[in-house]
């Protein structure tokens, strides 16, 4: 099976895909959808109606950390609703703040629209561990879904014991791995792809980095695995 058809179950019994793009408009949107990508991280802000790119993606949303209550997430769904999808999101994923007041009341208006179904998976974006951990205590609804800017070690660990995924967005210069690719008679997107995919973490490339049919049926040597993880260690 091709890692673009492959998924990952999730906490709440529901399916994720294994690789991501992001994309800030329609038509690379819709080049990586026809390249068979599927899940699709989108910027509640832009002017994208991915209905027009395929109805059978998996979209995930950010919550910003402007949004500070529930009117204001509320207003914010309605923009996303005419913008983005029409039905439900599969996935939001609130920005935590340092407010941890501000993030409780927001994960309960969430938890809400969870159970009314207009979206089916809920998870947080850019959290630290305390931040993690505290939504984590009070959430009546587990997050499912954890994205991390870097490889926050911290935050991973304690995403894996509470069985959350764990999803990273794919910045900087992947061509500097362009020798160590060549090794392995591969591209460096494809490595990156298999670096992740080897963790058990979900990448977000962008989209304008995807390649058709990546091949990622290769296994990375552990001191390779080190030398791509400086990449995206945030060091």
């Amino acid at each position: 099976m091709a890692i673009l058809d492959e998924a990952v179950v999730l906490n709440d019994g529901s399916l994720m895909p294994k690789i991501g793009v992001i994309g800030t408009n329609d038509a690379e949107l819709a080049k990586a959808v026809k390249m068979g990508y599927r899940l699709l991280a989108c910027p509640a802000d832009k002017n994208l109606d991915l209905t027009k790119v395929s109805p059978q993606l998996y979209v995930e949303i950010e919550i910003s950390e402007e949004i500070k209550t529930r009117e204001e997430l509320r207003n914010s769904l309605k923009i996303i609703r005419n913008n983005l999808v029409k039905n439900h999101a599969d996935l939001c994923l609130l920005k935590l703040s340092d407010d941890l007041k501000r993030n409780d009341e927001v994960w309960q208006e969430l938890e809400q629209l969870k159970i009314k179904g207009w979206v089916k998976t809920l998870g947080v974006i850019r959290a630290n561990a305390d931040e993690l951990t505290d939504i984590l205590q009070k959430a009546q609804v587990k997050p499912s879904v954890v994205e991390t800017e870097i490889e926050d070690q911290g935050v991973i660990a304690l995403a894996r014991k509470n069985k959350m995924q764990v999803e990273v967005p794919v910045h900087g210069d992947i061509e500097a791995l362009t020798e160590l690719a060549e090794n392995y008679k591969t591209m460096p997107v494809e490595l990156v792809l298999r670096y992740f995919n080897q963790k058990g973490i979900i990448p977000l490339i962008e989209a304008g980095d995807a390649v058709k049919n990546p091949k990622t049926d290769f296994v990375i040597k552990g001191a390779d695995m080190s030398t791509i993880g400086q990449l995206f260690s945030g060091k």
